[in-house]
Parts: structure tokens; C-alpha cells; sequence
């Protein structure tokens, strides 16, 4: 298989579960922050928007860490499996990323 291919492959499977892993992101910020944003007013809307737009720009860099995993894969002898290894390596990027927004969002890395 060719290295366009791979992509393709890689692209059509993952770009689906980037809307999964960016919903459960924004409803974890969501149920954390989303009622102190709200009765903050407008001043908060804005500062609390900007933060939450640079952490969900950093939390979907993160995400593409998966294409050069996928595509070694897709390129190895693991390629038969590749199905069941998307969706491990989907759901443990999904449980750090989950883990790393919650200690940010609930304050617990702040000094």
C-alpha cells in the first residue's frame, strides 16, 4: 500500500473520531467551567473563551499524534489489526486527554 493510501485510510477513520474526542473535551469544560463562565459575565465569557480556545487547539495538535502511530502500523505487519489497534490507541488518547483536561479544569496543576 502506498503512502497516499495509508493517509487516506488514516484520515477517513480518524478525522470521524476527532468529533467524538472533541465532544467529550467540550463537555467535561462544560459541566467544570460552564455555569462559573456564565454567571461571570462578559468579562469572563471573553478570558474564559480564549483559554478554552488555546487548550482545545493543543488538545487537537495532541490528536494527530495518531497519524504517524497509524500509519507505522498501517506499514508493519500489524496491519491486519490495524481496526482493533485504532481503537485502543483512540480510547487511551481519549482517557489522557480526558485526565490532563479534567486537572487543568478542576484546578488540580494550578500553583
Amino acid at each position: 500500500m502506498n503512502f497516499r493510501k495509508s493517509f487516506a485510510d488514516a484520515a477517513a477513520w480518524w478525522e470521524r473520531k476527532r468529533l467524538v474526542y472533541n465532544a467529550v473535551l467540550v463537555l467535561l469544560a462544560v459541566i467544570c467551567w460552564g455555569q462559573e463562565i456564565v454567571q461571570g459575565g462578559p468579562h469572563t465569557w471573553l478570558g474564559g473563551g480564549i483559554v478554552l480556545l488555546v487548550f482545545a487547539v493543543i488538545a487537537n495538535v495532541l490528536f494527530c499524534v495518531a497519524y504517524p502511530v497509524d500509519l507505522a502500523v498501517q506499514a508493519s505487519p500489524l496491519r491486519n489489526i490495524r481496526t482493533g489497534t485504532r481503537w485502543a490507541l483512540f480510547l487511551s488518547g481519549l482517557t489522557l486527554a480526558s485526565t490532563l483536561a479534567l486537572w487543568v479544569l478542576l484546578g488540580t496543576g494550578m500553583a
